[in-house]
């Protein structure tokens, strides 16, 4: 009977122990921690809007609540974990994002976003020129830039002239040009405004010939060839001038005779001045024989920039035994009119012997 007592009250200690849970470890997670607020800061345009985002920001649950500030005021312009935001100033501006948990905890994160200006709309310029109403080969020709840029400025040294006859290309509204030889050529205007747009446009060009009796231009010098059709002197006169530049000066030189200087400074000389041609011994007037031709040139002067020079040219009228010279000396390039073929205006008058 004894045996039996032990064995019951063995049973009830084992289930009492069992009542009582033992060292199991407790369900459920730890405590709760709070997000980290992340978000790139992107590139911005006044005026365009701006997209923001906060990912990557995390939680170790959740983020459900954002925050964004983008001007600076404390207060939140957008709740939303994707916004945009439209600036209306360029800078750095400094913006705000704040990110919190279901449990209430947040973190904030302050990124400075560059704002870059508006773009400006640029209307580009149009490009357009005029031709000169003639042009001879050998004779300086003015070409006149008539461009427009409606909403801006084109500078000389932004206008670009390719006469199309290889030579460099010249720059400036107003230009002369030599062709040395008769034909046809594409010139080719190109312009660049003020916010760098670009503009050209072409033309065709007829050079025509010289006649016998016109001049050349080379470089500085213009070389000009009057026939004499009968034993004849020959007296120079200068009828007008209006010209400023230094140093010009009108020679002739006869076969087998030295050069003469009819005139040096021709911007200084009085109206009415003359020369006659001499012979060689500078004793008589030189009688020129009939068939034969007059050469006469023209000095371009050493000259600085200012006024700007260019080719000087002369236009022949008239025929024997009377001519007009009409000379421009190449100066004041680059101005409206030039060249004007009035600096010095001649007449060259033969006489029969």
């Amino acid at each position: 009977m004894r045996s039996i007592r032990l064995l019951a009250v063995a049973t009830t200690v084992l289930v009492l122990g069992s009542a009582c849970g033992g060292d199991d470890p407790p369900t459920g997670g730890g405590e709760n921690e709070a997000p980290v607020a992340i978000f790139t800061a992107p590139s911005c345009t006044v005026g365009t809007a701006c997209a923001f985002t906060a990912n990557p920001s995390t939680d170790d649950e959740a983020v459900t609540g954002w925050g964004w500030d983008f001007n600076g005021d404390l207060t939140n312009e957008a709740t939303t974990k994707d916004a945009s935001f439209t600036f209306q100033a360029e800078g750095t501006v400094p913006v705000r994002l704040i990110v919190s948990d279901a449990e209430g905890l947040a973190d904030t994160v302050v990124n400075n976003v560059i704002v870059a200006a508006a773009p400006v709309n640029n209307t580009p310029p149009t490009a357009s020129f005029t031709l000169p109403p003639e042009c001879v080969a050998g004779t300086p020709c003015g070409f006149h830039s008539t461009s427009l840029d409606p909403d801006g400025t084109i500078a000389p040294e932004g206008t670009t002239w390719d006469f199309g006859d290889g030579s460099a290309d010249e720059t400036g509204i107003d230009v002369t040009h030599t062709y040395a030889a008769a034909g046809t050529y594409t010139v080719t205007l190109s312009v660049v405004d003020d916010d760098a747009a670009p503009a050209s446009t072409t033309q065709q060009l007829t050079v025509t010939a010289p006649a016998s009796q016109d001049c050349t231009t080379t470089g500085t010098l213009v070389d000009c060839s009057l026939g004499i059709t009968n034993a004849s002197t020959v007296k120079i006169t200068i009828i007008s001038q209006d010209c400023e530049l230094s140093g010009n000066k009108l020679t002739i030189t006869l076969p087998g005779d030295s050069e003469q200087t009819a005139f040096f400074n021709l911007c200084n000389q009085p109206v009415g001045a003359e020369y006659t041609i001499l012979n060689t011994s500078r004793t008589a007037p030189q009688v020129l024989a009939a068939a034969s031709t007059l050469p006469i040139r023209f000095h371009q002067g050493p000259q600085g920039t200012n006024p700007p020079v260019s080719d000087p040219g002369i236009q022949v009228t008239g025929s024997y035994p009377n001519w007009t010279l009409n000379i421009d000396d190449g100066g004041a390039a680059g101005t409206p009119g030039e060249p004007d073929f009035n600096d010095v205006v001649m007449t060259v008058v033969a006489t029969p012997q």
